[in-house]
């Protein structure tokens, strides 16, 4: 029980309202003068989260010689900082740099 008799304000998701907070549902609960949570949509900042992966990239971990696909992969992500996903699909037998791959007994090397 709150100081006024009542129980417990919760907001929309089922917390406890704590003071200066606004209940963040309908327009018309929130008080006026309470700042928004996350800030105005449109001034967020664009990112762009694609990630290159560009043939000098796939050639320079094969100058060593032959590697395993994980191997290879783990490689490449670590010098681009691209994601895994990103790293595989970089050195898949029908990807990109296919023609530029060679797979042969478990091990993939560059011609």
């Amino acid at each position: 029980m709150n100081e006024t008799g009542k129980g417990v304000e919760l907001n929309w998701c089922g917390q406890p309202i704590r003071p200066g907070e606004s209940y963040g549902g309908r327009s018309e609960n929130i008080p006026e003068g309470c700042p928004p949570v996350l800030g105005d949509p449109r001034r967020a900042p664009a990112r762009d989260r694609r990630e290159v992966v560009r043939e000098a990239d796939v050639a320079a971990i094969f100058k060593g010689g032959p590697l395993t696909k994980t191997e290879a992969a783990r490689q490449l992500g670590a010098s681009t900082g691209a994601s895994r996903a990103t790293c595989y699909r970089a050195l898949d037998e029908k990807g990109r740099f296919a023609r530029h791959l060679r797979f042969e007994n478990g091990k993939v090397s560059w011609r």
